[in-house]
């Protein structure tokens, strides 16, 4: 009974990352309301990032206990803590805190269900991980329904619950007695796979909109890109778990071929089929990683992560828009070679 209370418990933590991850963008109207900001906004991402990478630092050691439910008690304070602020500086604080859980929960919220299943990791993993994607998409959702500050305040009451359920989750495990060999291509791999899905997210709807197709259209695409990719992780996880990297590349495969139909007007409103063939990658790869090199070199997995979903859509904007599906269709050809020469290596989970 206590896996599967860590497992709910894991479910819940990636659940309000989502909901920290799209809170900006979601809450971005009433900030402007409550505190009439503009460009202040960056602050609140600044001071986001610095919890983050000092949450995944923290989170790279052995005590999971009590480190992991510290981490959500302090999202919960820091979720109360902005639906009540009196001025958009307090925001910017707390902004801080909720990185730093943030990293916390990302770890340990992945690193513990991979070691409570191990002979299952891939498939859970990536089960466990649509709920980041289901965080994401409630968020804005949810805030067209209800009140803001409500919504924070259960937020809150959210990561409270979640708390108790990962209540003495056990320490992290040991190394992996067989393995190692290189880290640097999985951490390649993921810095491409984060900076290909942030790319399409971002800059795709400014080729749809070249192509002719109506900015609405464009949201609504977005929108079921990111839910395409909760549902890939949720239906593609078992055939993936039986043979990973050979799965990864024939997803890969369908990728690319999408992206090139991203060329013509009409095909290109298909490209929410690349989120649900892209949603299996990151666990599939963090299972692999886990099992090959241990919980220490997860830490550097989302450092990667989050090096790719920051550089790569960033680096979009020196292209003309002409070049947007081009840029898109080489970052997935080198992701499928780098998934290829792993295979190659006989990596398994």
């Amino acid at each position: 009974m206590a896996g599967v209370r860590f497992f709910w418990g894991s479910f819940l933590a990636l659940f309000l990352v989502g909901v920290i991850v799209a809170l900006p963008g979601a809450a971005l109207p009433q900030w402007r309301a409550r505190y009439g900001v503009g460009e202040e906004v960056s602050w609140f991402f600044t001071a986001l990032l610095l919890g983050l990478v000092l949450g995944v630092r923290l989170a790279q050691g052995g005590r999971r206990h009590p480190l992991f439910p510290a981490a959500l008690l302090l999202v919960g304070l820091g979720l109360w803590g902005v639906a009540l602020a009196p001025a958009f500086p307090w925001v910017v604080g707390l902004a801080f805190l909720l990185g730093l859980g943030e990293g916390v929960m990302n770890v340990h919220g992945n690193s513990l269900v991979g070691e409570l299943y191990p002979e299952r990791r891939v498939e859970l993993l990536n089960r466990v991980n649509v709920a980041f994607g289901l965080g994401a998409v409630f968020t804005p959702l949810a805030l067209t329904f209800l009140p803001y500050t409500l919504l924070l305040l259960l937020a809150g009451l959210l990561a409270f619950g979640a708390a108790l359920l990962v209540w003495k989750a056990p320490a992290v495990g040991p190394a992996p007695r067989e393995g190692g060999g290189r880290l640097w291509p999985f951490l390649l791999a993921v810095g491409l796979y984060t900076g290909l899905e942030g790319a399409l997210a971002t800059w795709n709807r400014v080729w749809l909109e070249a192509l002719g197709h109506p900015t609405a259209t464009g949201g609504i695409l977005l929108s079921l890109y990111w839910l395409g990719l909760a549902l890939g992780r949720l239906f593609l996880a078992k055939p993936v778990a039986a043979n990973p990297l050979w799965a990864l590349k024939g997803l890969l495969l369908g990728v690319m071929g999408l992206l090139l139909l991203n060329l013509l007007p009409p095909a290109a409103l298909l490209f929410p089929l690349a989120g649900f063939l892209l949603g299996p990658l990151f666990s599939t790869l963090f299972a692999l990683v886990q099992a090959r090199f241990g919980h220490r070199a997860l830490g550097g997995l989302m450092y990667a992560g989050a090096t790719g979903s920051t550089l790569i859509p960033a680096l979009f904007a020196l292209l003309p828009v002409g070049g947007i599906p081009w840029g898109l269709f080489t970052l997935a050809i080198g992701l499928f070679l780098l998934v290829q020469a792993l295979e190659r290596e006989g990596i398994h989970a």
